[in-house]
């Protein structure tokens, strides 16, 4: 997965979630987060936010791709 995008939908598709309904959960429309898989724009602060305290995310592999060594 290279891209943020990538990873989202990543997130989305490992917990069964449709568009319509993950979308809702972090608090955006479909039709952006549409976008947002498909890298037309990155997500705001916010967006990853959510996905981090929903689903419990890396702050680093959604912005990097990767987590960082400590």
């Amino acid at each position: 997965m290279h891209s943020i995008g990538e990873r989202i939908k990543h997130i989305r598709k490992t917990h069964d979630f449709n568009q319509v309904v993950f979308s809702q959960m972090i608090g955006i429309s479909q039709g952006t987060l549409s976008d947002l898989e498909k890298n037309k724009f990155n997500p705001s602060v916010e967006t990853m936010l959510q996905l981090h305290k929903k689903f419990n995310v890396d702050m680093n592999w959604l912005i990097l791709g990767h987590k960082l060594n400590s």
